[in-house]
């Protein structure tokens, strides 16, 4: 096992990890910091913040999507509040006439509370986007939520038709997943998957886990249906030498209508650049909120050299250099 991935794996731990968020939310030594490495990935810690930078993003001529970062909530109460909040989101988006979506975890909103609940706010949501001619992006969670995710995806599809869903292609079930997305309207968007796993469920990062991308990728994109390749893999997205998509969707003459690339804000957005002079719709992930600690650990994990990024951020904070 390489150093690095080691480092990746127990990040992927200290990100889940309850008790730890907990410490550093508590202690503004470590919180302010930290914040400061994590403002290279987030929109920032209010919705007015995120909408600026949603701003300068869209004039740049990127779309982005919009989150309020949170999930695993146990509290119903909180649950309604990030529900509100999130309608606020879906106001400032049509109020400030911003090229973005929403986007969300519907753990976020009551699911791990209950089932119920969580489907009861996702329509309230999804009924308000519509209302504004917006789209709702559903996030993917742990594979101990998959299958939840996916049936209340599959109960809101029966009345909206603005909700799309996340795949994640490391996990073994996603090609069955994704026939049966398929039938449904809404974007499906393709990320690789950074969630912890149990043994069995899931392929590794490396060349096995690329091919599957490859082909999970190739069958959406020649499926007709609106699309979100969402992956920074200089293997498929690389101007030069390597621009495997671009090159796929050219050579199969397919229509760049129901097509967008979406990335990671603060993560090789120059492949993005590429994409967008390409002719590519291209969108930028842009969460917000107090709730960065998670999202950090697995930016850090999924690209451990990140770290050095973190840790000189972090020290320009304490430091001011």
């Amino acid at each position: 096992m390489s150093l690095e991935f080691e480092a990746a794996e127990i990040l992927k731990q200290v990100a889940l990890d309850e008790e730890i968020k907990g410490f550093v939310l508590q202690h503004p030594s470590l919180y302010q910091p930290l914040l400061h490495a994590a403002l290279r990935f987030i929109g920032g810690e209010t919705l007015s913040d995120c909408v600026e930078t949603a701003k300068l993003l869209n004039q740049q001529g990127f779309s982005v999507t919009i989150d309020y970062m949170g999930e695993s909530t146990r509290d119903a109460d909180m649950a309604q509040q990030a529900t509100q909040e999130f309608l606020y989101v879906i106001q400032a988006i049509a109020g400030q006439n911003l090229d973005s979506s929403v986007s969300l975890d519907l753990s976020h909103i009551g699911m791990v509370i209950d089932a119920e609940l969580g489907y009861k706010n996702a329509c309230i949501l999804a009924e308000s986007a519509q209302s504004a001619g917006l789209e709702m992006m559903i996030s993917m969670e742990g594979t101990d939520r998959t299958n939840l995710i996916l049936e209340i995806h599959q109960r809101l599809c029966e009345t909206f038709d603005n909700v799309g869903i996340t795949l994640q292609a490391y996990l073994h079930r996603t090609p069955d997943d994704l026939e049966s997305v398929l039938q449904r309207p809404g974007k499906i968007r393709l990320v690789k998957g950074a969630y912890a796993t149990p043994d069995g469920l899931a392929k590794p990062r490396g060349a096995e886990l690329d091919q599957s991308y490859r082909q999970l990728m190739e069958r959406l994109l020649t499926s007709g249906h609106l699309c979100s390749i969402a992956t920074h893999d200089p293997a498929l997205l690389d101007p030069i030498p390597l621009k495997y998509a671009h090159q796929f969707v050219q050579e199969q003459g397919i229509n760049l209508d129901h097509i967008e690339f979406e990335m990671l804000k603060g993560v090789t957005q120059e492949r993005l650049e590429a994409m967008k002079n390409w002719g590519y719709r291209t969108r930028v992930y842009l969460p917000y909120g107090q709730e960065w600690h998670l999202y950090l650990c697995n930016r850090l994990a999924e690209h451990p050299p990140n770290i050095y990024q973190a840790i000189a951020d972090a020290a320009k904070y304490k430091y001011g250099r």
